[in-house]
């Protein structure tokens, strides 16, 4: 990432998941989830640790928007350096519908299905992380389709 980055009023921003990084650039904005609410993150931000909570991230650069689903986790900003060390975390234009729908399924039917000896914190996690998925396909789907 550039190191000048601060002198050109941009974020250096970074999104890791346990799948790798996300997302590596520059921004003019960050909005994001945090379990106290959502926060939108400039250029020269105070240094901020704190836990994120289930939603949408978007990174603003200039004109150009990406959004990702992200669901708990730490926002770290130090020094123009925002960074998102997130459970799970998937950029809105890699989520299919078609999957994300039959996983709620499968966890639904797990959820149901289950007996004494299951993990329902991993399987509500599973749910969680699905309809997070759907919710944010939906938004990008009525967003492009106001543009059309």
């Amino acid at each position: 990432m550039a190191k000048n980055s601060e002198s050109k009023n941009l974020l250096n921003v970074e999104i890791v998941s346990p799948e790798g990084i996300i997302f590596e650039g520059e921004a003019s904005s960050v909005t994001l989830p945090t379990v106290q609410g959502e926060i939108t993150v400039l250029p020269h931000h105070v240094n901020l640790f704190t836990k994120l909570g289930r939603g949408i991230a978007i990174v603003t650069s200039g004109s150009k928007e990406q959004t990702f689903a992200i669901m708990g986790g730490f926002l770290e900003i130090t020094s123009g350096t925002l960074r998102i060390i997130s459970d799970f975390a998937i950029s809105a234009e890699d989520i299919s519908s078609a999957q994300a729908e039959e996983a709620k399924k499968r966890a639904e039917r797990a959820k149901r299905e289950a007996d004494a000896n299951v993990d329902f914190v991993e399987i509500e996690k599973d749910l969680q992380r699905s309809i997070l998925q759907l919710d944010v396909a939906g938004k990008m789907k009525r967003k492009r389709s106001r543009v059309d």
